[in-house]
């Protein structure tokens, strides 16, 4: 059985929906419906841009293509990771980008383990899957370090403290990565636990609305859920040892400039 096409008409009905989360934002001066206009109206643009160009990919399938479109999606992972932490693209991005890039390299390679190389690299296959996992990963590394700056900011007294008692800054900073990563990954832990109980979640809806059997849909599911965890496991941890460097000067403190 096929998916139910949406008109558009009832698309945009749907979307008026938006007019009570935009009251209450407006009831507590929350001065956030400029944001969410900007961002509903992104995600329009984006989505009928991708809607078209992956019509092109699919059909094409090239390799090439295929990698370009990932590598486009981690960069602008990476830039809304930044900005969303308060931290400055031009500063970090050298240094954070290649921890995405270690983490989606690894769980594409792992993916090997049930998909045959030819199937998964399809554009059918690695567009999707790489799109979410990366959307996952996005959400727990703007947490960590989100986390990890704040708390290192408001902290850095006893940073300090640490590094004139003869600790070296991994030893200082260890603290500081583990409170960072335990709000990052919690979520995580908590949805994998509830899976199918609370949520019916996106791949397994996805396959499902598509006419695949539940137990293929079931399969999916599983494996998209523990690769999820696994990147985001890797990328958050990666993710603020990479961005240490250029963020501690000589003398041990916190630069000032590394923040928006």
């Amino acid at each position: 059985m096929e998916a139910v096409k949406i008109s558009y008409l009832s698309l945009f009905l749907y979307f008026l929906l938006l007019v009570i989360p935009a009251a209450i934002l407006i009831y507590l001066k929350l001065k956030m419906v400029r944001s969410l206009l900007v961002s509903v109206s992104r995600m329009i643009v984006q989505l009928a841009f991708v809607g078209v160009y992956l019509g092109y990919i699919f059909k094409l399938n090239n390799p090439f293509l295929n990698a370009l479109w990932i590598l486009i999606m981690m960069v602008v992972a990476n830039q809304q990771i930044l900005r969303q932490s308060g931290l400055k693209f031009k500063i970090f991005f050298l240094y954070t980008f290649p921890s995405y890039v270690i983490t989606i390299v690894f769980c594409f390679i792992t993916f090997l383990i049930v998909f045959d190389i030819g199937t998964f690299f399809s554009a059918q296959y690695l567009i999707p899957i790489g799109g979410m996992v990366m959307g996952n990963m996005l959400r727990g590394n703007i947490v960590s370090l989100d986390r990890f700056y704040h708390s290192l900011t408001r902290r850095e007294e006893e940073y300090i403290y640490y590094i004139s008692l003869g600790a070296s800054r991994k030893e200082a900073l260890l603290p500081f990565i583990s409170e960072a990563l335990k709000p990052a990954l919690s979520p995580y832990l908590a949805t994998v636990a509830t899976m199918g109980l609370v949520s019916l979640p996106g791949m397994m809806t996805g396959q499902i609305l598509g006419g695949a059997s539940p137990e293929v849909a079931i399969q999916y599911q599983m494996m998209i859920m523990i690769a999820i965890f696994v990147a985001s496991s890797i990328s958050t941890f990666l993710g603020i040892l990479f961005s240490i460097f250029p963020s501690i000067d000589a003398c041990e403190r916190i630069r000032k400039d590394i923040f928006i």
